[in-house]
């Protein structure tokens, strides 16, 4: 019998770094892929979202809430209408691959509040969930906030956890989550020696810590980066451009995260260079960033930047490997930046002392020095590709582990 290794997805930055596991635990003889999408609480939720969430406007917010509402009820005589409707489950059924369950948990708001509500909320749906579906292992990825929910719901249902990319260390919330969901797996999957040791560090078993690399170096090693024509609407992209990406710092406050936004934008603005900006990720006070991007796009009306809230994965990693420089504070400007070689300069606390290459320069929070190291950046040009995190056969290798290891529940606190 084939060992179950459930894989939960909840956004579009993690899908397109773990494909290359999907592919391999899905061609893998002894393993059997199961995938779990996570997807807006206004679908199954109605009430509670209404009630729990924190839209920047009730009036925009509304209608959407009452479409999703709507899609709920066609799903219960047509299942599959929510998740064709659904982004990021959209992608995935795309790619070809099965959708063995969906949870509804994320609020609206990119609050401290919501992200809170929304963990516990995702932990009841997840938990019924996982007994439905039996894995054998749950795949837990990073340290996102939903992901300590899977791994919370794991972890009272005695289901072994696999976790990927532990050990490292960055600002923000997303340390802290990342190595409580470490003391919570059982077999560790690292990005590098460093982090590795670091997971030891923390007493864990030094026979189910394993370095493989990151798994996105797997996919854009076998990606065509030539960029489409109309990957974004007015964009030349055979001339230079900045790519731009910033998310904001959880452990922040609302204002330090609006002058985040104020700076890098000012920076941007004076340099007058066609730019792709990207939308953030939901965490809290991605609320602020997102209105302060959207007034000062509203009044500015510069028509060299280009916003788009999503992209594909295989675009946007077309677009970070192309860019002249990216800006922001992404750790796919550091993982697959890295790789790429591509100039990047990282603004404030988010992934400061994380593991890095050098093509990395850092930025006070500040639209002069931005300004200026986005400018020698650019002078700079292009650096060698560097395989800090993985030359590109992770997924299989994460693939064999699963297969062969079987950890016990009880877990021993190992002395360094």
């Amino acid at each position: 019998m084939r060992k179950k290794v459930l894989i939960p997805l909840f956004n579009r930055a993690h899908y397109g770094r773990l494909r290359s596991v999907l592919e391999a635990v899905k061609k893998h003889p002894e393993l059997e892929l199961q995938l779990m999408v996570g997807i807006p609480a206004a679908y199954d939720h109605f009430l509670t979202n209404i009630k729990n969430s924190r839209p920047h406007s009730w009036i925009s917010a509304l209608p959407w809430y009452f479409r999703a509402r709507l899609l709920s009820i066609i799903d219960f005589f047509k299942p599959g209408t929510i998740l064709k409707n659904d982004f990021l489950a959209r992608g995935i059924l795309n790619d070809g691959y099965a959708i063995n369950s969906r949870v509804s948990l994320f609020l609206d708001g990119g609050t401290s509040e919501t992200m809170a509500k929304s963990v516990g909320l995702g932990i009841m749906g997840i938990v019924d969930e996982l007994k439905r579906l039996k894995p054998d292992v749950v795949f837990v990825n990073a340290d996102r906030f939903e992901m300590m929910a899977v791994a919370l719901a794991a972890s009272y249902l005695n289901i072994p956890i696999a976790h990927n990319e532990g050990g490292d260390i960055s600002g923000t919330l997303d340390e802290s989550v990342r190595h409580a969901i470490t003391k919570l797996s059982h077999v560790h999957f690292t990005a590098t020696e460093a982090s590795r040791r670091r997971v030891l560090q923390m007493g864990e078993d030094p026979k189910l810590v394993f370095t493989v690399g990151s798994p996105p170096i797997d996919t854009i090693k076998q990606l065509d980066l030539k960029l489409p024509k109309d990957f974004a609407s007015g964009l030349d992209a055979d001339k230079p451009f900045l790519l731009v990406l910033l998310h904001p710092v959880a452990t922040e406050s609302k204002e330090s995260n609006a002058q985040m936004a104020r700076e890098v934008l000012g920076a941007i603005d004076a340099l007058g260079m066609p730019t792709l900006l990207l939308g953030s990720n939901i965490d809290a006070g991605s609320d602020e960033v997102g209105k302060i991007v959207r007034q000062w796009r509203d009044s500015n009306k510069l028509s060299n930047v280009f916003f788009t809230k999503h992209l594909q994965p295989n675009d946007f990693y077309r677009a970070l490997a192309n860019a002249a420089c990216a800006i922001g504070n992404s750790s796919s400007f550091i993982r697959e930046g890295a790789y790429f070689g591509t100039p990047a300069v990282v603004v404030g606390s988010r992934q400061q002392n994380r593991d890095r290459g050098k093509n990395i320069k850092d930025a006070e929070t500040e639209a002069g020095e931005i300004k200026k190291a986005i400018q020698y950046q650019i002078k700079h040009g292009r650096y060698p590709s560097d395989k800090l995190f993985g030359s590109g056969n992770t997924g299989p290798a994460i693939a064999d582990v699963l297969a062969k290891v079987s950890p016990r529940i009880q877990k021993e606190f190992h002395e360094v």
